[in-house]
């Protein structure tokens, strides 16, 4: 009986058992050959050059890629570091061996590549993969051509601005001087002809200085070449000071400019003093401006914690569309030459960046021929603005 079972069991293991097994690994080996011939066609079809070496440097693979690269090369057994002369600073045992990954950048015949040598321990070969980046290292070299290029223009248009600065304020700085010494000489005759045209003189000269400073002041903020100074300033004196440069440009149009404080305590916060100035200054100047009849108003007040600055006038008003783009640089209610007020449309664009360095808000109240009110909102807190 175990003769029996004995002989039915080699002769399943014989023909039955064996057959499959040499059949299993004909199945294995034949789909090993096909994942190789894909990973070939893979390699060969690639749009970027593949090349692999054994550990003594010599090619046993270039993809069409590679040689169209070396058109004029048979690359196939040919020392590696010959092709790639990068390649002689490298143990390529040592990258077999310890499966290293290395990137490079060299320049081969006019372009720019990408090289990433990769070491594979388990088929003893070095594999180089190259990507070509000639138009990216153009657009970098182009870039920093331009960057230098803006860099220069940059430095050119401060110097210009200084030089300019110096060419337009010392002439006015002239005739404000000498339209004050007229007035004086003319004292008795100010209400007459001569005292209108001297007032109008100087008026002019403010505005100019001013039309002047926005722009210099705009070319800093868009540059970040504007350097905010902190210190503690005392907002109804500068508010004083600012009221008493525009009472001769409101006198000219026959307007009030009241200042009016409600603080029952010092009125000081910490805030960079000429941007916090700056808009004040144009405020009150857009409210002479746009103002024919009527008065400016200015009131310093305390709402909870914060210090807060009115600037209201009975001007001509803004519509309702018009205030949502407010801040927007050159834009003015009525553009063209048909305005009927002159301006230049940067005066609150300015004034919304000097806001923000000083982390103050605004508010805008306005109805069309009956007035607008501007309110600046500045934090009470002492260390606030540091």
């Amino acid at each position: 009986m175990i003769v029996v079972v004995l002989a039915v069991s080699f002769i399943y293991y014989r023909y039955v058992v064996i057959p499959m097994k040499k059949k299993h690994l004909e199945e294995e080996r034949s789909l090993r050959l096909e994942q190789a011939e894909l990973m070939a066609l893979f390699a060969e079809l690639s749009p970027d050059p593949v090349i692999r070496f054994n550990p003594d440097g010599k090619i046993i693979l270039a993809n069409n890629s590679a040689h169209k690269i070396f058109p004029h090369k048979n690359l196939l057994g040919e020392e590696s570091k010959k092709v790639l002369p990068f390649l002689d600073s490298y143990d390529f045992k040592d990258i077999i061996e310890h499966e290293k990954v290395i990137s490079f950048t060299a320049l081969l015949e006019h372009k720019y590549f990408q090289f990433i040598i990769e070491g594979v321990r388990k088929f003893s070969v070095c594999q180089v993969y190259g990507r070509d980046i000639t138009e990216l290292k153009n657009t970098e070299k182009n870039l920093k051509e331009a960057l230098l290029r803006a860099e220069d223009a940059k430095r050119l248009k401060e110097f210009f601005l200084a030089q300019i600065s110096h060419e337009i304020r010392s002439p006015l700085n002239v005739i404000v001087g000498y339209s004050d010494l007229l007035a004086d000489e003319l004292r008795d005759e100010r209400k007459g002809e001569f005292g209108n045209i001297l007032r109008s003189v100087k008026n002019n000269s403010k505005r100019l200085y001013r039309t002047f400073d926005l722009l210099l002041n705009m070319s800093q903020l868009q540059t970040g070449t504007y350097n905010a100074r902190f210190e503690k300033v005392d907002l109804f004196s500068l508010l004083k000071t600012i009221q008493s440069d525009f009472v001769s440009m409101a006198d000219e149009k026959d307007l009030s400019l009241e200042l009016t404080n409600t603080l029952n305590s010092e009125g000081t916060v910490i805030v960079d003093h000429y941007s916090i100035a700056q808009i004040f200054i144009n405020l009150l100047d857009n409210a002479i401006k746009y103002t024919d009849r009527g008065y400016i108003k200015i009131k310093l007040y305390r709402e909870n914690r914060d210090f807060c600055i009115d600037v209201a006038d009975t001007g001509k008003g803004m519509s309702k569309e018009f205030v949502e783009k407010l801040f927007v640089p050159f834009t003015q209610e009525e553009m063209g030459y048909t305005r009927r007020y002159e301006g230049n449309g940067l005066g609150l664009a300015m004034i919304k960046n000097f806001l923000d360095i000083n982390k103050a808000r605004i508010k805008v109240r306005s109805e069309i021929n009956i007035g607008t009110t501007f309110t600046v909102i500045l934090n009470g807190d002492k260390t606030w603005g540091m």
